[in-house]
């Protein structure tokens, strides 16, 4: 039986509207203690089953400023539609969720005990590495077919935590970048690109880390969504 990480029950999914306003230079400084709304939407979370990421991609994206998390939704579906991964065109349930929280670690124990997050199939070390990491955005991906090893890297489900304060003066659009190549693939089951890459936006170690997403990391994303490995 196919299990999934998380299951979002949303009663109104993302917002329709105009398109993002937020300016690509825009950081998110000054956005970081927009809480209390992340718990609104953290409260419609629930356990269950929804459609698998695979059959089509349907972000949620919440906790930023109204134009940031427009901003990201618009560019997930944009470089999903640029490396020819499915996506979900009529009203879905959210198989890959992007937070924004100034607080993560305590969002993530808080959900926990909630059974907000369902941790049902993916294995013990994932799960403690991302309840424990002190990354500015941490990330873990469901499995279609728990217990199994796949080399299949397209997300069945994906869950992204953004820490509002570590990542506060990165641009907007290198996180939006940095946040579709994660949440789109896998990289634990087929890792990204070692050089040129926008995974290397937070080693400390890497020189002239891309600030956008490269080439070489449409191509890694082209190459896992036709399934050629």
């Amino acid at each position: 039986m196919r299990r999934m990480l998380l299951s979002v029950g949303v009663v109104a999914l993302l917002a329709t509207g105009s398109v993002a306003s937020a300016r690509q230079s825009d950081t998110l400084i000054g956005d970081s203690r927009r809480q209390q709304g992340l718990e609104s939407e953290m409260g419609r979370l629930r356990m269950g089953q929804t459609g698998g990421a695979r059959a089509g991609v349907c972000p949620l994206v919440r906790g930023a400023s109204a134009e940031i998390n427009t901003y990201v939704t618009a560019r997930l579906r944009q470089v999903a539609d640029q490396v020819g991964a499915e996506y979900a065109h009529h009203d879905c349930e959210p198989n890959v969720v992007v937070l924004f929280s100034p607080n993560p670690d305590e969002l993530v124990a808080e959900a926990t005990r909630a059974k907000r997050f369902n941790y049902r199939g993916v294995a013990a070390q994932d799960v403690e590495r991302f309840k424990t990491s002190s990354q500015p955005v941490r990330w873990i991906h469901g499995s279609a077919t728990p217990g199994f090893k796949t080399h299949d890297a397209r997300p069945y489900n994906a869950l992204v935590i953004v820490d509002s304060n570590k990542a506060a003066d990165i641009k907007v659009s290198t996180l939006a970048d940095y946040v579709s190549l994660i949440a789109l693939a896998d990289v634990r089951v087929r890792p990204a690109p070692a050089e040129g890459s926008i995974m290397n936006l937070f080693d400390s170690a890497a020189d002239g880390t891309p600030q956008a997403m490269t080439e070489a990391d449409r191509a890694y994303l082209r190459a896992v969504h036709s399934r050629r490995y």
